[in-house]
């Protein structure tokens, strides 16, 4: 994640908040240019905030939205 900028953080998180929907792994992947295995290694770990139903994890927009937006936070403050 660390490669990707505070702008296209800011910019997706923008996207997220206006769905208003839940999402698979393979879709936060592929939204955030990520491979589907390492989105849910990094959900396991509590890394990327997320929810199980039955089996299945699941990722809110809203929730991704607010974490994005953090990660932008912390990228601009390390500098």
């Amino acid at each position: 994640m660390s490669e990707m900028s505070t702008y296209r953080l800011k910019s997706i998180a923008s996207v997220l908040a206006g769905m208003h929907r839940v999402m698979t792994a393979d879709e936060l992947a592929k939204l955030l240019q990520m491979s589907r295995i390492t989105i849910l290694r990094r959900a396991k770990r509590g890394l990327i905030p997320s929810f199980r139903v039955g089996s299945c994890v699941r990722f809110d927009s809203a929730a991704i939205s607010k974490w994005l937006r953090e990660q932008g936070v912390k990228s601009m403050s390390r500098k």
